[in-house]
């Protein structure tokens, strides 16, 4: 593929990137049948297939630790706004996939460093996009269009999930490394170096605290948006100078 239509790739893949994340999980915020804030729910709550008939949390702090609603013989009631979050995930895991392959534009074939950051950076942001992916198609309490079913799911959800967020801290540190030898504008490195906190404290937290996770997948989502915005002032792309 020519330098063109893999610079193309990757502008097309940066937009979708951000914009199915955030339309589809507007969508299934919507449509939550309880009330919900990134306060007192996790994103992966917005995926689940049943929620709380009561009205009240997924995951409650009881006695110094999170309850499922379920360990409280609570009832269920259906989330239709579960397939659209989970449509969120795979989607996005796939603009990542065009997004990832079109920065191979920008490898400088005479700088081996240049090569192997921007190989190094595809492969961890195809991991990423993989393992989004999975965390879609394995919701907490079920499979993507095929059961509901959380004994099966739940694990897979919460690796995965976990594996997403590892591999976020790299895209981040990689990221920041690559618009810096780009020679992008500096604050788009410094960005992806300072936000990536968020996502150390998810995995060193083991994902504790929602608000935390909402902040980190939403700046991973502007990181991504940032640097394809600056590529594309970069390639006299947008009506703006640099």
């Amino acid at each position: 593929m020519d330098k063109k239509n893999l610079k193309l790739m990757c502008y097309v893949g940066g937009i979708f990137t951000v914009a199915f994340y955030l339309i589809f999980l507007l969508i299934s915020w919507f449509l939550f049948p309880n009330p919900a804030s990134p306060l007192d729910h996790w994103l992966s709550d917005l995926g689940r297939y049943q929620v709380p008939a009561d009205g009240g949390l997924v995951w409650r702090w009881i006695g110094g630790e999170w309850k499922l609603y379920k360990e409280l013989a609570i009832p269920s009631i259906m989330n239709p706004g579960a397939i659209f979050y989970n449509l969120a995930c795979i989607l996005t895991g796939i603009s990542m996939f065009l997004f990832f392959t079109g920065i191979l534009a920008y490898i400088d074939k005479e700088d081996n460093n240049s090569k192997l950051l921007t190989y190094a950076l595809m492969l961890i942001g195809y991991l990423g996009g993989l393992f989004l992916i999975l965390v879609g198609i394995f919701a907490e309490d079920g499979i993507f269009l095929l059961m509901i079913n959380e004994d099966i799911s739940y694990n897979f959800h919460h690796l995965f999930s976990m594996i997403v967020f590892i591999l976020l801290i790299g895209i981040k540190v990689l990221s920041g490394l690559w618009a810096w030898k780009q020679g992008l504008n500096r604050l788009v490195a410094i960005f992806a170096w300072v936000v990536v906190i968020f996502d150390i404290i998810v995995v060193v937290t083991g994902n504790n605290i929602a608000w935390v996770e909402w902040t980190s997948v939403l700046l991973s989502l502007a990181t991504i948006g940032i640097v394809t915005v600056a590529l594309m002032l970069k390639d006299n792309i947008l009506p703006f100078k640099k």
